[in-house]
Parts: C-alpha cells; structure tokens; sequence
C-alpha cells in the first residue's frame, strides 16, 4: 500500500485537519470565499461543546467528514491520482477506487483533529483561470511565519472543489500517484487495490 509522505503528513488534510480561519481576504474571488467558508465550518465542529472530548471523538470526526467530502472532489483527485490507468476502468471499477482511497485518506488524517495545537490556515488570495483555481493560503502557528500552502480547485457547477494540496513544491496527489504507479509496474491493479483496501481496514474510523 502506498506510503504517506512526510510532506503529506505536514499537509495533514489541511481542510479536516488544522484549523482556524479568518475571513476570506478582501479581493478574494469565489474559491478563496468558499474554502475560507468551508474552513469556518470546521472551525464551528471544534469550538461546538457536544463535540469536544475524547469520549466525542467519533462523532466530531464524522461532522469534520461531512463538511470535507462536500468540499474535496474525490473523483477528480482519483482520476489524477491513477493517471492513465484511470481510463481502464469501467464506472463500477473507478467508483470502488474512489471510495477506498477518499476513506484511507480520511481515516488517515482526521485524527489530526486530536492533535491540533492551534494552527491556522489563513486564506491569502486565488487565481481562477476558467474552471480551474489555485487559492493560496499558509500555515500559522502561534502567530509565527506561516508556510505557504497552494489548494487546486475545480469548478462544480456553482461550487468549488478542492483536488490537490500543495506545500513546498510538493503535490499531494503527485505523491500519491507515484507511489501508485510503481506499485503497478510490478503488481495487477487487483493486487493493488487488494493492499489499498487492507490499508484502510487497518486504521481506525
């Protein structure tokens, strides 16, 4: 199964994950607003009293969950993820995919949650290019210099979606999709979604 990087550990699902936001930044077009909203949503999860404590942990990873699968378009990031292997699959094939790896990488990185420290993601600004976006933005603990962090978006009727996080030069999904095709160049797509599978069944919900 495809390891986690330690760039995308850093990264730590940015959206589930870290949190506290300002608005969005005067200027901001809509991807900027609506991450900075969807950042705000989580926020709300953390500071809600029915949701603090270990004994609430289950429950406040499912509300964290529900804001970021409306935010994080899942198909576009496993397509980019597969690369050319993606169209080789039939819509049954892609679908199970989605779901496995949209649940390792929950599993993996809301229990970032437990260990949140008072990060900020601070919203900076975006640039739009049709349907395409980058909204940039950094990580701010403690009032100290932030590290730039790049979120890109996609268009979803009158929603933007978030596909890939960036940090350092670093993508996400470029990671992930590396990992993937080196699995496959010595092992079937069955035997690699077998590993995938038996990776999530191994962490926790």
């Amino acid at each position: 199964m495809p390891r986690v990087s330690t760039t995308a550990i850093i990264i730590g699902f940015s959206l589930g994950l870290l949190l506290g936001a300002p608005s969005a930044p005067a200027f901001a077009g809509p991807p900027a607003e609506q991450l900075a909203s969807q950042i705000d949503r989580v926020l709300a999860v953390l500071d809600d009293p029915a949701f603090k404590g270990d004994e609430h942990v289950g429950p406040r990873r499912q509300a964290v969950r529900r804001v970021t699968d409306e935010l994080i378009d899942w198909d576009e990031m496993g397509r980019r993820t597969l690369g050319a292997r993606w169209q080789t699959l039939d819509d049954g094939e892609r679908h199970a995919f989605v779901a496995l790896f949209s649940e390792l990488l929950n599993r993996a990185y809301l229990r970032n949650l437990d260990r949140y420290e008072g990060e900020k993601i601070v919203v900076t600004g975006d640039s739009v290019d049709g349907d395409r976006a980058v909204v940039r933005a950094k990580v701010v603990k403690n009032e100290g210099e932030g590290m730039a962090l790049d979120f890109a978006m996609v268009r979803d009727g009158e929603r933007w979606r978030v596909w890939d996080i960036r940090m350092m030069g670093t993508s996400m999904v470029g990671g992930y999709k590396a990992q993937f095709a080196r699995l496959l160049q010595t092992e079937s797509y069955d035997s690699v979604l077998r590993r995938l599978r038996e990776r999530v069944d191994s962490l926790q919900p």
